[in-house]
């Protein structure tokens, strides 16, 4: 009866084990699932952050023109080119309006605001939001 008992407690002990080893197992997976989606969601986020949050540079603008080429306004600078056209989505209507700052601080230190990326491959080239003459 004694040995009967306790194997019947080992029997009960081991599938308990067996129950916390699967529920461990299971915790375990779906927090791994949520750390790379987390890991994954970081990644866009920081990617959109870099493309959309516009930063400063100083430089010195050597050529400006109010011709436009492939229906924008270039603007090449001592740093590297840059394009300058309206982006509706970023409320910015006054391209015109800063291509005329470009010509007119042309080699002259200005500090420029801009956003985007520069991907020679695709000919895609950083806007500018904003030309201010340094002093």
């Amino acid at each position: 009866m004694i040995l009967y008992r306790k194997s019947e407690l080992l029997s009960e002990k081991n599938q308990i084990s067996q129950c916390l080893e699967n529920d461990m197992t299971e915790y375990f997976k779906r927090l791994k699932i949520k750390a790379i989606l987390i890991g994954i969601v970081a990644c866009i986020l920081l990617v959109l952050y870099s493309y959309f949050v516009a930063d400063t540079i100083m430089t010195r603008i050597t050529d400006a023109q109010m011709a436009k080429v492939d229906g924008r306004f270039m603007i090449a600078t001592e740093y590297r080119p840059f394009v300058n056209y309206d982006a509706r989505y970023r409320l910015k209507f006054n391209s015109g309006t800063v291509q005329n700052d470009a010509i007119k601080f042309k080699g002259k230190m200005v500090k420029i605001k801009k956003y985007g990326w520069r991907i020679p491959i695709f000919s895609m080239y950083e806007n500018i939001v904003k030309i201010e003459e340094e002093k």
